[in-house]
């Protein structure tokens, strides 16, 4: 049976069956994604819903998904299927969220940094202190600061 073309007045675009291009329904994709945002993030402050023991909690099937897509080979499909090119091209047109996310999590680089911070300068007294100039003393100074920085693992 042959489809007759219709033209949709408010696109400019004809559709058969009057099922949308894909140009179309790329486009009201995107608008509709752009309209909820507000949406998402005002639902997201406002649910009591436990999400992060909700996400601990399918622990086991996310190990599950991610084994079942490697082991299939779906994985290694998908990445060739983008290419080098396609990472780049994908990491460029979104390059402006690296400074907005370094920008929105500077209050917990502080709350880290700083407590590492006091951490590497109550060690460094005694780091300054050991023996130096010899191979061994450079040994000692080296495993010193790997096992007290190892330590500092929590912080």
């Amino acid at each position: 049976m042959q489809g007759h073309l219709h033209y949709d007045y408010g696109s400019g675009y004809r559709t058969e069956f009057g099922i949308a291009t894909a140009q179309q329904a790329a486009d009201a994709w995107e608008a509709g994604a752009q309209g909820a945002t507000t949406k998402w993030a005002t639902n997201l402050q406002q649910t009591t819903k436990p999400i992060v023991a909700a996400a601990i909690a399918q622990q086991g099937v996310a190990k599950q998904n991610y084994s079942a897509a490697l082991d299939s080979g779906r994985w290694a499909a998908a990445l060739n299927a983008v290419g080098d090119a396609g990472v780049k091209a994908a990491a460029g047109a979104k390059s402006g969220n690296y400074g907005t996310g370094i920008s929105a999590s500077k209050p917990k680089y502080l709350a880290k940094i700083g407590p590492l911070l006091a951490y590497i300068a109550s060690g460094l007294p005694t780091l300054e202190g050991m023996p130096s100039g010899t191979t061994a003393a450079g040994v000692a100074r080296a495993t010193y600061w790997i096992q007290y920085m190892a330590a500092a693992k929590g912080l």
